[in-house]
């Protein structure tokens, strides 16, 4: 066996960074500088993993979420967090309408400005 072919992506597959612009890049862009739209990207990449598990996970996924998030952001009122969860909701549900079968989880993603524009980097595993 070739373990190159382990790591060799399928012809018709697209990039995972591709897809998660064409779910999230509304979102990120809403940044105002690229810390911003990091963190917009960080939760968008939250989003897409939560997206990926069955149904039952995601709600203990978006529990453990909305608790981290507050943990996080303790200055934020609570209209806010729930606007950052209502945000991850509609994320999920984009994700599924646009990629249902992709079952790919996200470890790393970061965004680079070169020039005038803004490039994503994304590490994925696909999960079975």
């Amino acid at each position: 066996m070739n373990i190159f072919n382990l790591f060799r992506r399928k012809p018709k597959d697209s990039k995972v960074s591709k897809k998660l612009l064409d779910v999230a890049g509304e979102y990120i862009a809403m940044g105002d500088d690229q810390a911003d739209k990091q963190e917009y990207l960080n939760g968008a990449v939250s989003a897409w993993n939560i997206a990926c598990l069955d149904s039952r996970k995601q709600k203990k996924a978006l529990k453990e979420y909305r608790e981290n998030y507050r943990q996080l952001n303790p200055l934020h009122t609570n209209r806010d967090c729930g606007d950052a969860l209502e945000n991850i909701r509609l994320l999920i549900k984009r994700k599924n309408e646009l990629y249902p079968e992709a079952r790919i989880q996200i470890a790393y993603a970061k965004i680079v400005t070169k020039g005038n524009k803004d490039h994503v980097t994304v590490a994925s595993v696909r999960l079975r």
